[in-house]
Parts: structure tokens; sequence; C-alpha cells
């Protein structure tokens, strides 16, 4: 088992260097062919010997591979660049503004994770009742409704409707407290979790349908062991293989969907400052953030193979 996992990681490591690459070079490409940073730094009224002195000392006049190269190796080395509106390092603006990311995504997750596993087992043991086909609906409608427009109804009924919560904003732990500034927090993560939730359960709940239906099952109840039995020691566990695969693959819809959501909700976090940056054409952080972007998404999908493995000797085989 030991040897499987690290054998694993190896591989993902080594199929991780040049996905990294790719990603990073084509944002670099993409965000250099529609706007000039020089033009940025420089402002509107800039003349064009203004706009080329700042060209030359942002180092925008060499070729579009030294560039990359140059950044690359700052990135590596710790160092993002500096943000062309901020005048700061995109490391420490970075890390200013991921806290309420953080606990957002946290939050949505495991709401999503809770729900999904109580409500998937629920209909998975009972198949084709009117709780399953019930909650199937719903889950389909939970995935076709964008989070963004999620958030505008629990705004308007949990905040305005019913003041219970805050409609919008944020304010950290070490100010108010965790219990507080979760309430801020809570509207947001429930709809950033809605769709991940009805995703996760579509999937345990097909998961436990197939497992109930394999002929072990049966071999365990011929041996006495109660249904609570059969479901604990046995079913979910291999049910939960393609379980931690599917959330392993929702971080990404995790982070686009923490774009909308924080702008909704006027949390200054990652999503904001993504938008901000890319609405300024502030390139050195866009560029910073997707890097970031693709490695939480391969990291989060190795951690969900290593998982899967540990759970399910078949998904072991697959990796």
């Amino acid at each position: 088992m030991g040897t499987l996992i690290v054998t694993l990681v190896a591989r993902r490591l080594l199929a991780a260097v040049p996905i990294l690459a790719a990603v990073t070079f084509a944002t670099y490409v993409m965000l250099f062919s529609i706007g000039d940073p020089a033009s940025v730094v420089a402002g509107e009224s800039a003349t064009p010997e203004q706009v080329e002195r700042v060209r030359n000392e942002l180092g925008l006049d060499r070729p579009m591979v030294a560039q990359y190269l140059s950044w690359l190796g700052g990135a590596l080395g710790g160092d993002l660049g500096a943000s062309l509106h901020h005048r700061g390092s995109v490391t420490d603006l970075i890390l200013e503004n991921l806290p309420p990311t953080l606990l957002l995504s946290l939050l949505a997750m495991v709401i999503a994770v809770v729900a999904s596993v109580l409500m998937g087992s629920a209909i998975g043991i009972r198949p084709g009742g009117p709780l399953d086909r019930g909650l199937r609906g719903v889950a389909v409608l939970g995935i076709a409704v964008p989070n963004f427009l999620v958030g505008l109804v629990l705004i308007l009924v949990f905040a305005v409707w019913l003041p219970w919560f805050p409609s919008g904003g944020y304010r950290s732990p070490s100010e108010v407290g965790l219990g507080n500034a979760l309430s801020y927090l809570l509207l947001p993560a429930l709809a950033l979790a809605l769709s991940l939730m009805c995703q996760q359960m579509r999937t345990f709940r097909a998961s436990l349908v197939k497992e109930y239906g394999a002929a072990y099952v049966g071999t365990v109840r011929m041996k006495g062991v109660s249904q609570r039995g059969v479901f604990f020691r046995h079913v979910s566990r291999n049910a939960s293989a393609p379980l931690v695969t599917v959330i392993g693959l929702e971080v990404g819809v995790l982070i686009t969907g923490a774009l909308l959501v924080e702008v909704v909700f006027a949390i200054p976090g990652i999503g904001t400052l993504t938008l901000d940056a890319v609405r300024g054409q502030d390139f050195p952080v866009v560029q910073a953030l997707v890097a970031l972007f693709a490695l939480v998404v391969l990291g989060a999908n190795l951690v969900a193979d290593l998982v899967a493995s540990w759970l399910n000797p078949e998904a072991r085989s697959r990796s």
C-alpha cells in the first residue's frame, strides 16, 4: 500500500509540472495579447514616450518567453511580482485576501459533504421511493440554478424579509469571534454549497445502489450481519470512493463559484480580488492567481485520489 501511494504521488507530481507550466505560460501570453500593462501603469493621459519609458522600467520590451521565464524564476523563489495598481507585493496581496475565501470554501464544502452523505444514504438504501424521486428532482434543479442567483434569493429571504443574517460583508474571527464571523459566511456558503451538494448526493446515491447490488452484500447478510452493520462496515466505505473523487473534481467548481458569490455578498476575498484584477488589467495579480488556482486544483485531485485509493482497492488498482 505504501509503495503504491508513493508511486501515485510521484506520478501526479511529475504530471503537474508540465500542466502548471502550460497553464501559466498560456495565461501569460493571453494576458499580454489583450492589453498593455505599460499603458495601464502610465495612465490614460500619458504620452507615447512616457508609456515607452514605463515599458522599459517594467522589462516589457523583452521577448515574451524571456519575460515569462523571469516571472517563473521569481515565482519558484516565492516572488510573484508587484501589483500594477496596489504597488505592493502580489504575494502579500493574496495572503491578505486569502482568509475569507478559505473559511468560506471550507464551510461550503463541509455543508455540501455532510448534507450529501445524509441525503444520499437516505435514498441510496431504498431507491425508487417517493423520497428518492423527490430528492433527485431537487438535485437536478440545484445543479442547474447558478450559485449567484441562489445567493440573491438567500439575501432576499434571510437578510431582507427575515433579517436573521447579514446581507453581505465580512468580519474576521479575530475581530468578532468565530461564531459571528461564520454568521457573515453562512448565506454565501449555502449558495456555494448547493450545486456541490446536489452533485455529491447523486454520486453517493448511485454508488450505494451499485454496492448494494454486489454479490458480497448478499454473502454478508447470510452471515447474520444487520442492515446497519452492512452499511457502516462494508457498503459505505466502498461507496465513498467515487464521492471522494467527485469532491476533488469539484474544487475547480468551488473556486469559480466563489468568484461570483464573493462579489454578490461583498466579501473581500480571492474571488473579489480576481475580478478586480481582471477589470483593472492588473496582469501580475491575475497571473499569480491563475497559478494558485491551478496548483490548488491539482493538489486537491491528488489528495482525492489518495483517499479514494485507501477507501477502495478497486480505485487503487485503477490509479
